[in-house]
């Protein structure tokens, strides 16, 4: 059976029509802490991060937001620029490296074998946000010294962070990267305090 052309071309204009009301996909990325130039560290120190793990739900393109104890949601048009996984943890060896203002902040496993004078190890278990747009932010940590031999401190950072704009999805974003800031402070604390005693 023939359609008319008439037919065929209304057909079109409602399918456009139905492609065009769609919101394209925001895409958002965690940042670094923004702090000012410290002098410089001790530069022979070396530390290292990883290994790093992070719950298998977050490990999807969408951003998570938690809408009750047992229930998630997963944001149609609002999603991570590249694998969360990667993200955390570069964004961590950034404030680490920061804190510490040296520039020997590497991530595990690394590209050719080098001493280590610290390592840091993380295990998240809840990296998202809620329906009022808290991020919330919990990890344990541990920071070993001289390769990986001896455990020289550890904590649990169990960090919530408000956003700026409830449901305002660059502004959780932002939240969840001041909770990664926060972590890292403790972290970078940590190994400050074993340096300087």
């Amino acid at each position: 059976m023939r359609l008319s052309q008439g037919l065929v071309l209304t057909l079109l204009l409602l399918v456009a029509a139905a492609c065009s009301g769609t919101p394209p996909t925001q895409f958002y990325t965690l940042s670094s802490l923004q702090l000012p130039p410290k002098e410089a560290g001790n530069p022979k120190t070396v530390v290292a991060v990883g290994p790093v793990v992070l719950p298998d739900y977050l490990d999807r393109p969408q951003i998570v937001t938690r809408a009750s104890g047992n229930r998630v949601m997963l944001a149609d048009f609002n999603s991570w620029v590249e694998p969360i996984n990667g993200m955390f943890i570069r964004v961590l060896v950034e404030n680490i490296s920061l804190l510490l203002a040296t520039d020997n902040v590497v991530a595990l496993p690394q590209r050719r074998p080098m001493r280590l004078d610290y390592q840091v190890e993380v295990d998240v278990t809840r990296f998202d946000a809620d329906l009022s747009g808290r991020a919330l932010l919990d990890a344990r940590w541990r920071v070993f010294g001289r390769d990986g031999d001896r455990l020289i401190g550890e904590g649990r950072s169990t960090i919530v962070e408000p956003a700026a704009e409830p449901g305002d999805y660059e502004a959780i974003v932002a939240a969840m990267s001041r909770a990664l800031g926060q972590m890292s402070t403790a972290i970078a604390s940590a190994i400050e305090k074993h340096r300087s005693g």
